[in-house]
């Protein structure tokens, strides 16, 4: 699971957040925000679970801000082929 960078950053400058303000309604540290937006390092479920408290709060659609791994095989697949 990674975050939409494109859209999570459309949604602060929608907002009109500063990364002060969205860290706090996250409950997450301003420093660990500006890293993982700025690429530095990697949103893990800290992030994750304050992303899911923001959408919660906000009304917001969790899955618009998130990539999933794209899926190599259907479930019913015991082979796991195309």
């Amino acid at each position: 699971m990674e975050i939409n960078l494109e859209e999570f950053k459309e949604l602060i400058r929608q907002k009109g957040w500063s990364l002060v303000d969205l860290a706090q309604k996250m409950n997450i540290e301003y420093s660990f925000l500006y890293r993982v937006i700025n690429g530095q390092r990697n949103p893990g479920k800290r992030f994750f679970s304050g992303l899911m408290l923001l959408c919660v709060n906000e009304g917001l659609d969790f899955e618009k801000y998130v990539l999933f791994p794209k899926s190599y095989g259907k479930i019913d697949d015991p082979e796991g082929g195309p």
